[in-house]
């Protein structure tokens, strides 16, 4: 459902002056039912009331009839000739330039237990499930605190970038904190290099006051996209080891989104998070303005219906007087 939704925001008609094809359909129909009405003689000689008492209407009112369903047909041919299209074709070439850079947050707050075992083990779950359904797709892995590093360039070896984010924590990472912004001229320089959109996902529970502007600043120049996933429970307050844990920064993370035009997927027990996040990544190959793609016209269907509805016209005695 919600990948149906994505995809429906960049709903379009590829021809729309065909739209204007109903005014004159509406008025061949108009003629056709005036020519039909036996009566229309009458109407200028009785007044309605009189000519309704000394009329006996028959049952020959039918929904499946010659006039009826050419209405029906012209509406769908209408459909057909305005190319309604949501998608656009498929191009391989586009599809392995394009990349993901998954920005894993490895701060200490990642390792507190309101999601269990770990929110930094789950979330590597998350990668691993996300890594299964791209395949082979271009994806890169950074890893940040209070500084980033590239954990693995650009590579479409799903498999190389499993091996290294099992052995990711916070102890390896030179400084502690919580600082998203140095990702982006990391990220920056490895989508540089494939000369494509892409799309930036970061994977944390949190945000730093100084990201806000950074962001806003890089997303409103840069074609790529921003998705962040949001780990943790934003209502958590239970206490381990003596200490409160630290909910989720949900608020905040939303409000960083908004200042750079991204998408948030707040984590979920099951799948729906991996298959949102999928979808915002691939749909970002419709958002950015490709016109080697041309857009996928989808009303083409439609004319089996259309064939299967003329079907009918082989009846004894369908006739319709024009």
């Amino acid at each position: 459902m919600d990948q149906w939704l994505i995809q429906l925001q960049h709903f379009h008609l590829l021809r729309p002056w065909w739209l204007l094809a109903l005014l004159p359909l509406a008025y061949i129909v108009y003629r056709i039912k005036y020519r039909q009405d036996n009566l229309v003689n009458w109407h200028e000689h009785m007044s309605a009331k009189i000519l309704q008492t000394l009329t006996v209407k028959g049952d020959n009112q039918r929904i499946i009839s010659p006039l009826n369903l050419t209405i029906v047909l012209g509406i769908i041919s209408v459909l057909v000739l305005v190319g309604p299209t949501w998608k656009q074709q498929p191009s391989p070439f586009t599809e392995d330039k394009s990349a993901l850079i998954i920005a894993l947050d490895l701060s200490e707050t990642m390792e507190q237990t309101d999601v269990l075992p770990t929110r930094l083990t789950r979330a590597k779950q998350k990668v691993i499930e996300l890594l299964a359904i791209r395949g082979d797709a271009n994806t890169a892995l950074i890893a940040y605190t209070g500084s980033a590093h590239t954990v693995m360039p650009i590579t479409n070896d799903s498999e190389m970038i499993k091996q290294f984010l099992d052995s990711l924590s916070f102890k390896i990472m030179p400084n502690s904190g919580k600082q998203p912004q140095t990702v982006l001229p990391i990220a920056n320089g490895l989508l540089e290099a494939t000369q494509t959109p892409g799309t930036i996902l970061f994977i944390t529970d949190g945000t730093s006051d100084n990201a806000f502007s950074a962001f806003d600043t890089y997303f409103s120049k840069a074609q790529h996209q921003l998705v962040v996933w949001a780990i943790g429970r934003d209502n958590a307050s239970s206490v381990e080891s003596g200490s409160t844990i630290i909910p989720m920064q949900q608020e905040r993370l939303e409000t960083l989104t908004d200042k750079a035009g991204g998408r948030i997927v707040i984590l979920t027990d099951d799948k729906q998070d991996i298959e949102k996040v999928n979808g915002y990544i691939n749909n970002n190959l419709v958002i950015s303005e490709d016109e080697s793609r041309p857009w996928l016209d989808a009303g083409y269907w439609l004319v089996y219906i259309i064939a299967a509805i003329y079907l009918l016209w082989f009846r004894r005695g369908w006739t319709l007087q024009w």
